[in-house]
């Protein structure tokens, strides 16, 4: 089993809910968040993250507890089709093991 979560800008909510609705998985749940650029000075930069001067934005924070098929499934689509509202800035997917559910 995997926890699937996709972050993008909120404008991008409809195409994530369709990606997961293609695969035949129910969201769980989603919810509206601020990014910022907190990174401190002389901090350890992230290669996967995106960091630069750039003010907060409105993201979007989609997630799933589904089969590991369904994740990777879903995780390829997204490396060979992004979504992005701008093509410089496409969500990111985040892919976790779920060791237990109670």
């Amino acid at each position: 089993m995997k926890f699937l979560a996709v972050m993008g800008h909120e404008e991008s909510r409809p195409k994530v809910r369709a990606l997961f609705k293609e695969h035949q998985v129910m969201m769980f749940s989603s919810f509206d968040i601020m990014g910022c650029n907190c990174e401190s000075h002389g901090a350890e930069q992230h290669s996967w993250w995106p960091t630069d001067a750039m003010p907060g934005a409105y993201s979007s924070l989609c997630f799933a507890i589904l089969d590991d098929e369904k994740a990777d499934a879903i995780m390829l689509e997204l490396e060979k089709n992004p979504i992005a509202v701008e093509k410089d800035f496409p969500a990111r997917a985040f892919l976790m093991h779920v060791e237990k559910t109670v």
